[in-house]
């Protein structure tokens, strides 16, 4: 079996983390991040089993330590609840820094002031790079899937559902999203 990746879990724990403290602020507190086996194994780029995953979540723990503190292990309804003690929630804060596309990515579909287009999220997307695409989805889940092509500032795909002026967003791994297979 090829290498593990615990860099790829570690970086997407602390991406939701810093996202978490954008939209609702910072606190001292755990924090609890349920994985299915799939993204777990996507992002380890792995193919384990349920009966071999608990042995590399230990051994993640381990690796992640040093940042992200104390990382308790569960299984709760078919996922994989890793609980991030509040050291590494305090590590985040304190050491890793925004693009500031997150924020004002955040920022701009959080003002309900105004009607919302396609247009002004793609404003917030082109401040931080030349190489963006935009897709117009039809699905019953979202309009459009927007991303930087580069993976620069992050590889995340942007399922945005806009209604009535107002945007929801679920921000997915490349993995993930191919996994779901949406109909473009």
């Amino acid at each position: 079996m090829s290498t593990i990746n615990y860099e790829a879990l570690k970086k997407n724990i602390i991406y939701v983390i810093k996202e978490s403290q954008i939209k609702i602020g910072y606190s001292h507190n755990s924090i609890n991040l349920n994985y299915p086996l799939d993204s777990l194994n996507r992002l380890f780029g792995t193919g384990f089993s349920e009966s071999e995953i608990l042995p590399v979540l230990n051994a993640f723990r381990e690796y992640a330590k040093k940042e992200l503190g104390d990382i308790k292990i569960s299984l709760f309804e078919g996922r994989y609840c890793l609980t991030v003690s509040a050291e590494g929630v305090d590590y985040v804060h304190e050491n890793i820094k925004d693009s500031g596309f997150l924020t004002n990515f955040i920022n701009l579909l959080s003002d309900h002031t105004k009607e919302l287009t396609i247009d002004d999220i793609l404003q917030v997307f082109h401040q931080y790079s030349n190489k963006v695409s935009c897709t117009k989805v039809v699905n019953d889940e979202f309009n459009y899937v927007v991303f930087f092509e580069d993976g620069i500032p992050d590889d995340f795909r942007y399922c945005i559902d806009i209604h009535s002026g107002h945007a929801i967003y679920h921000r997915l791994t490349p993995g993930d999203f191919e996994a779901f297979d949406f109909k473009f």
